[in-house]
């Protein structure tokens, strides 16, 4: 498991600067990904694809030549993304649909991801590296897409930064390699990206679209969904926001992180999917109950629940799998 020293945490936590920092790093994103050639353009996936540019993929687990129906599988698989996910998502559904491994490097290589600094409901965060990168530290930035609701409002803003930080949908984006080449297309067209937009297919490293989230950001949905500090962070931002502060950005003060980042070290949070409440486990089986008491002059009884088990889902309050599972029964 991974472990923090002083040295290695006044390494991270540059906090000064680190806007600047976080600025440079999108725009060496940007001229990495510029300089790539082997990108598959929309309009190749489309079918307008020239078999001269030999571009490769991964699809089926053996590295080769793209062919048309590689071409179908994309467009299928693009389609199918689109359809699945919502503009938004919330912290726990992030972590929900992030890939097993994503969640194992987070918990065994990531310790901490400390807020740099605020502005108008977005948050920079400073997480650390893991021991084997070549650089110091990762910037994720996150954006709180309820934040101008929850500042239209009288309610105090401790209890809004509560509700923010569990459930409201967020866009997110991080300057790593993982999220530039794995993620940020998924994130594009699931509507939760922040920054810049990628159009290009990753056939190659991510050709199945799954996962949605690297291990950086995902110490950062943790983090953010779970820590007291954090939540107090967002509580000061939704202030300045009611208050109408003339300056709204804010920059949290090194000791500040430092007692942020030594705290999250200490307790070392599990990163876990989360498994239905209670009270989800109980609307499953009053789903699957009714729709075995309907007959077929019931209808509207399996269609409304069918209805309540796509809330669930999209909520993040059960899998993928079990949803197929009960979909199954209410059509038998």
């Amino acid at each position: 498991m991974a472990t923090i020293n002083s040295a290695k945490l006044a390494a991270v936590l540059g906090i000064r600067g680190s806007a600047k920092a976080a600025d440079q790093l999108r725009k060496a994103d940007a001229e990495r990904r510029a300089k790539a050639v082997n990108l598959l353009r929309p309009h190749e996936v489309k079918g307008e694809y020239s078999a001269e540019r030999l571009l490769l993929t991964s699809l089926g687990g053996e590295v080769r030549l793209i062919t048309s129906d590689d071409l179908v599988v994309f467009r299928k698989n693009a389609k199918t993304l689109g359809s699945k996910l919502k503009p938004g998502l919330t912290a726990q559904q992030i972590i929900n649909l992030s890939l097993p491994e994503d969640r194992e490097r987070a918990n065994e290589q990531i310790r901490m991801a400390v807020p740099a600094g605020t502005n108008r409901g977005d948050i920079r965060f400073v997480t650390d590296a893991s021991a084997d990168s070549d650089v110091t530290r990762h910037y994720v930035s996150v954006e709180i897409m309820n934040f101008d609701a929850a500042v239209a409002s009288p309610t105090d803003p401790k209890a809004l930064a509560k509700w923010l930080v569990k459930d409201s949908p967020l866009k997110f984006e991080c300057d790593c390699g993982r999220f530039t080449f794995w993620y940020r297309y998924i994130a594009t067209v699931g509507g939760f990206v922040k920054g810049r937009q990628e159009a290009a297919y990753p056939k190659l490293r991510n050709p199945r679209l799954s996962g949605v989230a690297c291990k950086h950001a995902l110490r950062v949905m943790k983090e953010f969904s779970s820590s007291l500090a954090v939540r107090g962070i967002v509580a000061g931002m939704v202030e300045r926001g009611q208050k109408g502060a003339i300056k709204q950005s804010a920059v949290i003060a090194q000791t500040k992180a430092r007692e942020i980042a030594a705290a999250q070290a200490r307790k070392n949070r599990a990163i876990n999917v989360k498994q239905p409440s209670k009270s989800a486990e109980n609307l499953k089986s009053a789903v699957i109950a009714a729709a075995k008491r309907a007959d077929k002059a019931a209808g509207m009884a399996v269609i409304e629940a069918q209805k309540t088990l796509q809330k669930l889902k999209d909520a993040g309050q059960i899998s993928q799998a079990d949803f197929d599972v009960i979909t199954m029964k209410l059509k038998g």
